[in-house]
Protein backbone atom coordinates (compact mmCIF):
# COMPACT_ATOMS: atom_id res chain seq x y z
CA UNK A 1 0.00 0.00 0.00
CA UNK A 2 1.26 3.28 -0.82
CA UNK A 3 2.06 5.78 1.61
CA UNK A 4 0.63 9.00 2.10
CA UNK A 5 2.15 11.93 0.51
CA UNK A 6 3.16 13.79 3.97
CA UNK A 7 4.15 10.21 5.89
CA UNK A 8 6.18 9.49 3.11
CA UNK A 9 7.74 13.12 2.67
CA UNK A 10 8.59 12.76 6.62
CA UNK A 11 10.16 9.92 5.68
CA UNK A 12 12.70 10.79 3.23
CA UNK A 13 13.49 13.85 5.11
CA UNK A 14 14.48 11.85 8.14
CA UNK A 15 16.39 9.57 6.28
CA UNK A 16 18.18 11.95 4.24
CA UNK A 17 18.75 13.95 8.00
CA UNK A 18 20.45 10.23 9.14
CA UNK A 19 22.72 9.99 6.64
CA UNK A 20 24.41 13.39 7.47
CA UNK A 21 27.46 13.61 10.00
CA UNK A 22 27.39 15.27 12.65
CA UNK A 23 28.75 18.67 11.39
CA UNK A 24 26.15 18.57 8.43
CA UNK A 25 23.10 18.13 10.50
CA UNK A 26 24.28 20.99 12.43
CA UNK A 27 24.58 23.05 9.57
CA UNK A 28 21.20 21.31 7.85
CA UNK A 29 19.26 22.17 11.07
CA UNK A 30 20.54 25.86 11.41
CA UNK A 31 19.38 26.50 7.63
CA UNK A 32 16.07 24.71 8.52
CA UNK A 33 16.04 27.12 11.56
CA UNK A 34 16.72 30.13 9.44
CA UNK A 35 14.25 29.00 6.34
CA UNK A 36 11.24 28.58 8.79
CA UNK A 37 12.26 32.12 10.80
CA UNK A 38 12.35 33.47 7.14
CA UNK A 39 9.13 32.22 6.08
CA UNK A 40 7.12 33.00 9.31
CA UNK A 41 8.66 36.82 8.81
CA UNK A 42 7.41 37.08 5.27
CA UNK A 43 3.81 35.37 6.68
CA UNK A 44 4.04 38.38 8.97
CA UNK A 45 4.76 41.60 7.05
CA UNK A 46 2.01 39.96 4.06
CA UNK A 47 -0.09 39.56 7.36
CA UNK A 48 0.49 43.23 8.20
CA UNK A 49 -0.48 44.82 4.70
CA UNK A 50 -3.57 42.44 4.71
CA UNK A 51 -4.44 43.61 8.46
CA UNK A 52 -4.31 46.86 7.15
CA UNK A 53 -5.86 46.73 4.31
CA UNK A 54 -8.91 44.44 6.12
CA UNK A 55 -9.08 44.35 9.15
CA UNK A 56 -7.83 47.86 10.80
CA UNK A 57 -10.65 49.88 10.23
CA UNK A 58 -12.52 48.11 13.17
CA UNK A 59 -9.76 46.50 15.26
CA UNK A 60 -6.76 46.75 16.48
CA UNK A 61 -4.22 44.85 18.24
CA UNK A 62 -3.68 46.25 22.29
CA UNK A 63 -7.34 48.49 21.58
CA UNK A 64 -11.04 48.36 21.48
CA UNK A 65 -12.46 50.25 18.15
CA UNK A 66 -15.91 48.74 16.84
CA UNK A 67 -14.50 45.13 17.79
CA UNK A 68 -12.24 43.59 20.27
CA UNK A 69 -8.86 44.01 20.56
CA UNK A 70 -6.59 41.34 18.76
CA UNK A 71 -4.02 40.65 21.49
CA UNK A 72 -3.52 37.37 22.14
CA UNK A 73 -6.31 36.32 20.04
CA UNK A 74 -4.53 33.16 18.97
CA UNK A 75 -4.50 31.65 22.42
CA UNK A 76 -8.08 32.59 22.62
CA UNK A 77 -9.20 29.77 20.26
CA UNK A 78 -7.09 27.55 17.78
CA UNK A 79 -6.44 28.72 14.06
CA UNK A 80 -9.08 26.55 12.57
CA UNK A 81 -11.91 28.44 14.24
CA UNK A 82 -9.94 31.54 13.98
CA UNK A 83 -10.51 30.55 9.93
CA UNK A 84 -13.94 30.15 10.23
CA UNK A 85 -14.84 32.91 12.01
CA UNK A 86 -13.09 35.63 10.01
CA UNK A 87 -14.36 34.00 6.64
CA UNK A 88 -17.53 33.74 7.97
CA UNK A 89 -18.23 34.75 11.79
CA UNK A 90 -22.43 34.93 10.84
CA UNK A 91 -21.72 31.38 9.89
CA UNK A 92 -20.41 30.02 12.67
CA UNK A 93 -23.20 31.65 14.86
CA UNK A 94 -25.45 30.37 13.32
CA UNK A 95 -23.81 26.84 13.73
CA UNK A 96 -24.70 27.34 17.89
CA UNK A 97 -21.45 27.74 18.73
CA UNK A 98 -21.58 29.36 22.44
CA UNK A 99 -17.62 32.05 22.35
CA UNK A 100 -19.21 32.93 18.94
CA UNK A 101 -23.12 33.90 19.76
CA UNK A 102 -21.23 35.66 23.41
CA UNK A 103 -19.19 37.56 21.23
CA UNK A 104 -22.17 38.43 18.62
CA UNK A 105 -24.24 39.51 21.58
CA UNK A 106 -21.25 41.72 23.34
CA UNK A 107 -20.69 43.59 20.51
CA UNK A 108 -23.88 43.52 18.39
CA UNK A 109 -22.82 44.57 15.03
CA UNK A 110 -21.78 41.65 11.91
CA UNK A 111 -18.48 41.16 11.16
CA UNK A 112 -18.08 41.75 7.97
CA UNK A 113 -16.93 38.40 6.13
CA UNK A 114 -13.96 37.67 4.18
CA UNK A 115 -14.76 34.62 1.91
CA UNK A 116 -12.48 36.09 -0.43
CA UNK A 117 -9.34 35.67 1.59
CA UNK A 118 -7.62 32.95 1.14
CA UNK A 119 -6.85 29.93 4.22
CA UNK A 120 -2.90 30.88 3.46
CA UNK A 121 -3.90 34.52 3.73
CA UNK A 122 -6.16 34.28 6.99
CA UNK A 123 -2.95 32.58 8.63
CA UNK A 124 -0.72 35.34 7.51
CA UNK A 125 -3.51 37.90 9.25
CA UNK A 126 -3.03 35.87 12.09
CA UNK A 127 0.88 35.13 12.77
CA UNK A 128 0.66 39.24 12.07
CA UNK A 129 -1.80 39.39 15.31
CA UNK A 130 0.55 36.57 17.04
CA UNK A 131 3.99 38.94 16.51
CA UNK A 132 2.35 42.21 17.30
CA UNK A 133 0.59 40.68 20.38
CA UNK A 134 4.15 39.28 21.66
CA UNK A 135 5.57 42.76 21.39
CA UNK A 136 3.12 44.41 23.31
CA UNK A 137 3.44 41.54 26.23
CA UNK A 138 7.75 41.75 25.62
CA UNK A 139 7.38 45.40 26.03
CA UNK A 140 5.12 45.32 29.19
CA UNK A 141 7.59 42.31 30.40
CA UNK A 142 10.40 44.79 29.95
CA UNK A 143 8.52 47.80 32.03
CA UNK A 144 8.14 45.18 34.50
CA UNK A 145 11.59 44.06 34.77
CA UNK A 146 13.02 47.40 34.89
CA UNK A 147 10.85 48.69 37.63
CA UNK A 148 10.94 47.07 41.46
CA UNK A 149 7.55 46.64 43.40
CA UNK A 150 8.73 50.31 45.30
CA UNK A 151 8.40 52.04 41.82
CA UNK A 152 4.84 51.13 41.60
CA UNK A 153 4.50 53.14 45.25
CA UNK A 154 6.96 55.99 43.58
CA UNK A 155 4.29 56.10 40.72
CA UNK A 156 1.09 56.19 42.87
CA UNK A 157 3.04 59.06 45.16
CA UNK A 158 3.56 60.64 41.97
CA UNK A 159 0.47 60.77 40.28
CA UNK A 160 -0.90 61.90 43.63
CA UNK A 161 1.24 64.49 44.11
CA UNK A 162 0.41 65.71 40.08
CA UNK A 163 -3.23 65.50 41.07
CA UNK A 164 -2.61 67.46 44.44
CA UNK A 165 -0.63 70.15 42.49
CA UNK A 166 -3.40 70.42 39.68
CA UNK A 167 -6.29 71.07 42.51
CA UNK A 168 -3.95 73.89 43.89
CA UNK A 169 -3.73 75.56 40.65
CA UNK A 170 -7.70 75.67 40.38
CA UNK A 171 -7.69 76.98 43.33
CA UNK A 172 -5.01 79.38 42.60
CA UNK A 173 -6.52 80.61 39.15
CA UNK A 174 -9.96 80.70 41.04
CA UNK A 175 -9.13 83.58 43.40
CA UNK A 176 -7.38 85.34 40.91
CA UNK A 177 -10.85 86.07 39.65
CA UNK A 178 -12.32 86.43 42.57
CA UNK A 179 -9.18 89.53 43.45
CA UNK A 180 -9.87 90.95 39.99
CA UNK A 181 -13.59 91.09 40.47
CA UNK A 182 -13.32 92.88 43.75
CA UNK A 183 -10.57 95.37 42.14
CA UNK A 184 -13.13 96.35 39.69
CA UNK A 185 -15.78 96.97 41.94
CA UNK A 186 -13.24 98.79 44.20
CA UNK A 187 -12.54 101.11 41.17
CA UNK A 188 -16.80 101.65 40.30
CA UNK A 189 -17.41 102.93 43.73
CA UNK A 190 -14.10 105.38 43.63
CA UNK A 191 -15.49 106.60 40.03
CA UNK A 192 -18.90 107.08 41.69
CA UNK A 193 -17.43 108.94 44.31
CA UNK A 194 -15.21 111.19 42.38
CA UNK A 195 -17.90 111.89 39.86
CA UNK A 196 -15.84 110.52 37.16
CA UNK A 197 -14.31 107.19 36.02
CA UNK A 198 -11.08 105.99 37.32
CA UNK A 199 -10.07 103.93 34.38
CA UNK A 200 -11.54 105.01 30.66
CA UNK A 201 -12.75 101.48 29.46
CA UNK A 202 -13.52 103.14 26.27
CA UNK A 203 -10.16 103.54 25.44
CA UNK A 204 -9.04 100.80 26.96
CA UNK A 205 -11.28 98.45 24.50
CA UNK A 206 -11.18 100.88 21.76
CA UNK A 207 -6.73 100.04 21.99
CA UNK A 208 -7.70 95.64 23.03
CA UNK A 209 -9.63 95.68 19.44
CA UNK A 210 -7.20 97.12 17.42
CA UNK A 211 -4.92 95.07 18.75
CA UNK A 212 -7.17 91.58 18.80
CA UNK A 213 -7.45 92.98 14.80
CA UNK A 214 -3.74 93.14 13.77
CA UNK A 215 -2.91 90.46 15.30
CA UNK A 216 -5.44 87.88 14.32
CA UNK A 217 -4.43 89.50 10.33
CA UNK A 218 -1.18 88.49 11.02
CA UNK A 219 -1.96 85.22 12.46
CA UNK A 220 -3.87 84.33 9.35
CA UNK A 221 -1.08 85.58 6.82
CA UNK A 222 1.33 83.38 9.43
CA UNK A 223 -1.31 80.21 9.13
CA UNK A 224 -0.74 80.14 5.34
CA UNK A 225 2.71 80.81 4.90
CA UNK A 226 3.37 78.02 7.60
CA UNK A 227 0.78 75.43 7.18
CA UNK A 228 -0.87 75.61 3.82
CA UNK A 229 2.62 73.79 2.08
CA UNK A 230 2.01 71.11 4.38
CA UNK A 231 -1.40 70.25 3.24
CA UNK A 232 -2.62 67.98 0.06
CA UNK A 233 -3.32 70.73 -1.64
CA UNK A 234 0.08 72.69 -2.03
CA UNK A 235 1.01 68.92 -3.61
CA UNK A 236 0.67 68.69 -7.16
CA UNK A 237 -2.75 66.84 -8.54
CA UNK A 238 -2.81 63.57 -9.61
CA UNK A 239 -5.76 63.83 -12.43
CA UNK A 240 -6.38 65.54 -15.01
CA UNK A 241 -9.07 67.54 -13.51
CA UNK A 242 -7.34 68.62 -10.65
CA UNK A 243 -5.41 71.85 -11.94
CA UNK A 244 -8.99 73.30 -12.90
CA UNK A 245 -9.91 72.79 -8.89
CA UNK A 246 -7.00 74.05 -8.10
CA UNK A 247 -6.98 77.20 -9.96
CA UNK A 248 -10.93 77.90 -8.79
CA UNK A 249 -9.47 77.36 -5.63
CA UNK A 250 -7.01 80.12 -5.68
CA UNK A 251 -8.45 82.69 -7.55
CA UNK A 252 -12.09 82.13 -4.70
CA UNK A 253 -9.24 82.23 -2.01
CA UNK A 254 -7.82 85.37 -3.62
CA UNK A 255 -10.61 87.40 -4.17
CA UNK A 256 -11.97 86.19 -0.69
CA UNK A 257 -8.78 87.14 0.95
CA UNK A 258 -8.61 90.41 -0.32
CA UNK A 259 -11.95 91.27 0.66
CA UNK A 260 -11.25 89.67 4.51
CA UNK A 261 -8.45 91.54 5.21
CA UNK A 262 -10.03 94.85 3.87
CA UNK A 263 -13.32 94.46 5.83
CA UNK A 264 -10.96 93.37 8.50
CA UNK A 265 -8.91 96.23 9.12
CA UNK A 266 -11.67 98.56 8.76
CA UNK A 267 -13.82 96.72 11.38
CA UNK A 268 -11.06 97.24 14.31
CA UNK A 269 -9.60 100.30 13.07
CA UNK A 270 -13.13 101.90 13.00
CA UNK A 271 -13.87 100.43 16.42
CA UNK A 272 -10.55 102.26 18.10
CA UNK A 273 -10.91 105.20 15.81
CA UNK A 274 -14.16 105.77 16.65
CA UNK A 275 -14.32 104.98 20.22
CA UNK A 276 -16.49 106.99 23.15
CA UNK A 277 -15.03 110.03 23.98
CA UNK A 278 -16.20 112.61 26.24
CA UNK A 279 -18.29 115.95 24.96
CA UNK A 280 -17.83 113.60 20.74
CA UNK A 281 -20.79 113.71 18.19
CA UNK A 282 -21.43 111.03 16.25
CA UNK A 283 -21.58 112.16 12.27
CA UNK A 284 -25.10 110.90 10.81
CA UNK A 285 -24.43 109.87 7.17
CA UNK A 286 -27.67 108.58 5.98
CA UNK A 287 -27.68 107.89 1.95
CA UNK A 288 -24.97 108.16 -1.02
CA UNK A 289 -25.94 106.39 -3.91
CA UNK A 290 -22.58 105.60 -5.38
CA UNK A 291 -21.36 103.93 -2.84
CA UNK A 292 -24.43 101.50 -2.62
CA UNK A 293 -23.53 100.88 -6.19
CA UNK A 294 -19.90 99.92 -5.92
CA UNK A 295 -20.72 97.70 -2.99
CA UNK A 296 -23.30 96.17 -4.97
CA UNK A 297 -21.96 96.15 -8.62
CA UNK A 298 -18.38 94.85 -7.88
CA UNK A 299 -18.98 92.32 -5.68
CA UNK A 300 -22.09 90.97 -7.99
CA UNK A 301 -19.51 90.80 -11.19
CA UNK A 302 -16.91 89.20 -8.96
CA UNK A 303 -19.45 86.19 -8.13
CA UNK A 304 -20.37 86.27 -11.57
CA UNK A 305 -17.02 85.44 -12.98
CA UNK A 306 -16.33 82.90 -10.11
CA UNK A 307 -19.91 80.86 -10.84
CA UNK A 308 -18.75 80.76 -14.60
CA UNK A 309 -15.60 79.81 -14.00
CA UNK A 310 -17.09 77.00 -11.51
CA UNK A 311 -19.80 76.08 -13.94
CA UNK A 312 -17.19 75.34 -17.08
CA UNK A 313 -15.36 73.23 -14.87
CA UNK A 314 -18.36 72.11 -13.53
CA UNK A 315 -19.15 70.72 -17.37
CA UNK A 316 -15.87 69.81 -17.91
CA UNK A 317 -15.27 67.06 -15.17
CA UNK A 318 -19.36 65.86 -15.54
CA UNK A 319 -19.68 65.50 -19.24
CA UNK A 320 -20.82 61.91 -20.35
CA UNK A 321 -17.74 59.46 -19.83
CA UNK A 322 -16.10 57.96 -23.06
CA UNK A 323 -17.60 54.88 -24.70
CA UNK A 324 -15.12 51.96 -22.88
CA UNK A 325 -14.43 54.01 -20.04
CA UNK A 326 -13.22 51.60 -16.94
CA UNK A 327 -15.65 51.05 -14.09
CA UNK A 328 -15.13 50.30 -10.50
CA UNK A 329 -17.63 50.21 -8.03
CA UNK A 330 -16.58 51.31 -4.79
CA UNK A 331 -18.61 49.54 -1.71
CA UNK A 332 -18.76 51.60 1.45
CA UNK A 333 -19.30 50.34 5.25
CA UNK A 334 -18.76 50.64 8.52
CA UNK A 335 -16.08 51.21 8.39
CA UNK A 336 -13.95 50.19 4.96
CA UNK A 337 -14.16 49.81 1.54
CA UNK A 338 -14.53 47.00 -0.35
CA UNK A 339 -13.20 47.62 -4.51
CA UNK A 340 -15.01 45.39 -7.48
CA UNK A 341 -13.70 45.07 -11.05
CA UNK A 342 -15.18 44.03 -13.86
CA UNK A 343 -13.58 40.88 -15.49
CA UNK A 344 -12.21 40.40 -19.03
CA UNK A 345 -16.29 41.62 -20.44
CA UNK A 346 -15.58 45.15 -18.52
CA UNK A 347 -19.15 44.53 -17.39
CA UNK A 348 -19.96 45.08 -13.42
CA UNK A 349 -22.87 42.34 -12.19
CA UNK A 350 -25.84 43.41 -10.78
CA UNK A 351 -26.75 43.86 -7.13
CA UNK A 352 -29.68 43.57 -4.96
CA UNK A 353 -29.37 44.97 -1.36
CA UNK A 354 -31.28 42.40 0.20
CA UNK A 355 -29.06 39.90 -0.62
CA UNK A 356 -25.78 41.22 1.32
CA UNK A 357 -25.03 38.83 3.46
CA UNK A 358 -27.00 36.03 2.60
CA UNK A 359 -24.86 34.86 -0.26
CA UNK A 360 -21.90 37.48 -0.66
CA UNK A 361 -20.86 40.68 1.34
CA UNK A 362 -21.64 43.04 -1.19
CA UNK A 363 -25.00 41.59 -2.13
CA UNK A 364 -23.79 41.24 -5.87
CA UNK A 365 -26.02 38.44 -7.76
CA UNK A 366 -23.99 35.66 -8.30
CA UNK A 367 -27.18 34.38 -11.15
CA UNK A 368 -26.04 37.44 -13.40
CA UNK A 369 -23.62 36.08 -16.21
CA UNK A 370 -21.75 39.26 -15.91
CA UNK A 371 -21.01 38.41 -12.48
CA UNK A 372 -19.05 35.46 -12.68
CA UNK A 373 -15.96 36.99 -13.36
CA UNK A 374 -15.99 40.22 -11.35
CA UNK A 375 -13.50 39.98 -8.26
CA UNK A 376 -12.69 42.32 -5.75
CA UNK A 377 -10.33 44.35 -3.75
CA UNK A 378 -9.68 45.82 -0.70
CA UNK A 379 -6.28 47.64 -1.98
CA UNK A 380 -7.69 49.39 -5.01
CA UNK A 381 -5.42 49.72 -8.16
CA UNK A 382 -6.17 51.87 -11.16
CA UNK A 383 -3.53 52.50 -14.38
CA UNK A 384 -2.14 55.44 -15.35
CA UNK A 385 -3.46 58.10 -17.78
CA UNK A 386 -6.89 56.11 -18.21
CA UNK A 387 -10.10 57.28 -17.20
CA UNK A 388 -12.30 55.34 -14.49
CA UNK A 389 -15.68 55.84 -13.55
CA UNK A 390 -16.00 55.03 -9.35
CA UNK A 391 -19.78 53.44 -9.13
CA UNK A 392 -20.40 54.79 -5.46
CA UNK A 393 -22.73 52.47 -3.27
CA UNK A 394 -23.28 52.24 0.99
CA UNK A 395 -24.25 49.37 2.87
CA UNK A 396 -25.30 51.81 6.00
CA UNK A 397 -25.06 55.19 6.41
CA UNK A 398 -23.72 58.03 4.50
CA UNK A 399 -20.28 57.92 3.56
CA UNK A 400 -18.39 60.53 1.71
CA UNK A 401 -15.89 58.89 -0.66
CA UNK A 402 -12.13 61.80 -0.76
CA UNK A 403 -9.34 61.13 -2.83
CA UNK A 404 -7.39 64.35 -1.55
CA UNK A 405 -4.36 64.06 -4.39
CA UNK A 406 -6.99 63.72 -6.81
CA UNK A 407 -9.29 66.48 -6.27
CA UNK A 408 -12.54 64.14 -5.75
CA UNK A 409 -14.94 63.56 -3.46
CA UNK A 410 -18.45 62.66 -3.64
CA UNK A 411 -20.95 61.29 -1.34
CA UNK A 412 -21.89 57.72 -0.45
CA UNK A 413 -25.59 57.16 0.07
CA UNK A 414 -27.24 53.84 0.71
CA UNK A 415 -30.15 53.61 -1.69
CA UNK A 416 -28.66 56.37 -3.98
CA UNK A 417 -26.01 55.36 -6.51
CA UNK A 418 -23.29 58.25 -7.30
CA UNK A 419 -20.58 57.89 -9.28
CA UNK A 420 -17.23 59.95 -10.39
CA UNK A 421 -15.09 59.90 -13.60
CA UNK A 422 -11.43 60.94 -13.70
CA UNK A 423 -7.54 60.26 -14.83
CA UNK A 424 -5.19 59.85 -12.40
CA UNK A 425 -1.67 61.18 -13.95
CA UNK A 426 0.52 60.18 -11.67
CA UNK A 427 1.77 57.03 -10.41
CA UNK A 428 2.21 56.24 -6.96
CA UNK A 429 6.10 55.56 -7.70
CA UNK A 430 6.14 59.16 -9.47
CA UNK A 431 4.47 60.53 -6.56
CA UNK A 432 7.19 58.87 -3.81
CA UNK A 433 10.15 60.25 -6.13
CA UNK A 434 8.45 63.89 -6.29
CA UNK A 435 8.02 63.92 -2.46
CA UNK A 436 11.11 62.05 -1.47
CA UNK A 437 8.70 59.77 0.48
CA UNK A 438 9.26 55.79 -0.26
CA UNK A 439 6.63 55.47 2.06
CA UNK A 440 3.74 57.34 0.00
CA UNK A 441 0.42 55.96 -1.12
CA UNK A 442 -2.32 57.19 -2.37
CA UNK A 443 -5.42 57.00 -0.28
CA UNK A 444 -9.74 57.03 -0.62
CA UNK A 445 -10.88 58.48 2.86
CA UNK A 446 -14.41 58.54 4.54
CA UNK A 447 -14.81 63.13 4.87
CA UNK A 448 -18.08 62.16 6.63
CA UNK A 449 -18.51 61.44 10.04
CA UNK A 450 -20.10 57.80 9.88
CA UNK A 451 -19.34 56.70 13.38
CA UNK A 452 -16.90 55.45 16.07
CA UNK A 453 -14.63 54.67 13.68
CA UNK A 454 -14.56 56.83 11.12
CA UNK A 455 -11.20 58.16 11.00
CA UNK A 456 -10.02 54.72 10.47
CA UNK A 457 -11.90 54.25 6.95
CA UNK A 458 -9.75 54.11 4.73
CA UNK A 459 -7.52 52.32 1.60
CA UNK A 460 -4.69 52.13 -0.28
CA UNK A 461 -5.02 53.24 -3.70
CA UNK A 462 -2.13 52.14 -6.52
CA UNK A 463 -1.61 54.26 -9.49
CA UNK A 464 -0.14 51.36 -11.69
CA UNK A 465 1.85 52.01 -15.26
CA UNK A 466 -0.35 49.90 -17.41
CA UNK A 467 1.85 46.98 -17.57
CA UNK A 468 2.13 46.80 -13.54
CA UNK A 469 -1.94 46.83 -13.52
CA UNK A 470 -2.39 44.29 -16.56
CA UNK A 471 -0.02 41.92 -14.02
CA UNK A 472 -1.98 42.81 -11.18
CA UNK A 473 -5.36 41.88 -12.85
CA UNK A 474 -4.14 38.79 -14.15
CA UNK A 475 -3.37 37.59 -10.15
CA UNK A 476 -6.73 37.89 -9.19
CA UNK A 477 -9.14 35.23 -9.22
CA UNK A 478 -13.19 35.71 -9.64
CA UNK A 479 -14.91 36.07 -6.57
CA UNK A 480 -18.34 35.20 -6.92
CA UNK A 481 -19.26 32.00 -8.03
CA UNK A 482 -22.76 31.01 -10.11
CA UNK A 483 -25.78 29.63 -7.47
CA UNK A 484 -27.37 27.94 -10.50
CA UNK A 485 -25.86 24.50 -12.48
CA UNK A 486 -26.63 26.23 -15.71
CA UNK A 487 -25.50 30.21 -16.61
CA UNK A 488 -28.60 31.93 -17.24
CA UNK A 489 -28.65 34.19 -20.10
CA UNK A 490 -28.27 38.18 -19.31
CA UNK A 491 -31.87 38.81 -21.23
CA UNK A 492 -33.66 36.64 -18.36
CA UNK A 493 -32.67 39.47 -15.84
CA UNK A 494 -34.75 42.30 -15.32
CA UNK A 495 -33.52 45.22 -13.29
CA UNK A 496 -35.93 47.84 -11.73
CA UNK A 497 -34.53 50.57 -10.01
CA UNK A 498 -36.45 52.34 -7.34
CA UNK A 499 -37.16 55.91 -6.90
CA UNK A 500 -36.76 55.44 -2.78
CA UNK A 501 -35.53 53.12 -0.75
CA UNK A 502 -38.99 52.94 0.56
CA UNK A 503 -40.15 52.08 -2.94
CA UNK A 504 -41.55 48.08 -2.80
CA UNK A 505 -40.42 46.95 -6.21
CA UNK A 506 -37.34 44.56 -6.38
CA UNK A 507 -33.62 46.79 -7.25
CA UNK A 508 -33.23 43.31 -9.50
CA UNK A 509 -35.18 40.02 -9.63
CA UNK A 510 -34.47 37.00 -11.73
CA UNK A 511 -37.19 35.58 -13.93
Amino acid sequence: MRKPFKTHTFTMISNFCMSLNPKRKLTFLIASLFLFLSASAQNATEGEKLFKDNCQSCHAINDKVVGPALKDVHKRRDEAWLIKWIKNSQKVVASGDAYAVEIFKKYGSVMTPFESLSDGQVKSILAYVKQESEKVTATVAVTTSDSPTSSVADKLSTNAMKSNINWLLIMVVGLLFVVIFLVFNILETVGRIQGHDVVNWSSINGFLLLTIGIGGVALSIWEFMVHAPLTVSAQKPASEHGPGIDNMFNITLLFTGIVFIITQVALFYFAWKYRSKKNSKAYFYSHNDKLEYAWTIVPAIVLTILVINGLKNWNKIFSKPASGTANVEVYAYQFGWTARYPGGDNKLGKHDFRQIGKSNALGVLTEDPNSADDFTSSEIHLPVNKPVTFKFRAKDVIHSAYLPHFRVQMNVVPGLPTEFTFTPTVTTAEMRTELNNPKFDYALLCNKICGAAHYRMKVTVVIDSQAEYDKWVAEQKPAFTKSVTEQIPAAKIQVTEPNQAVSNKPLASVK
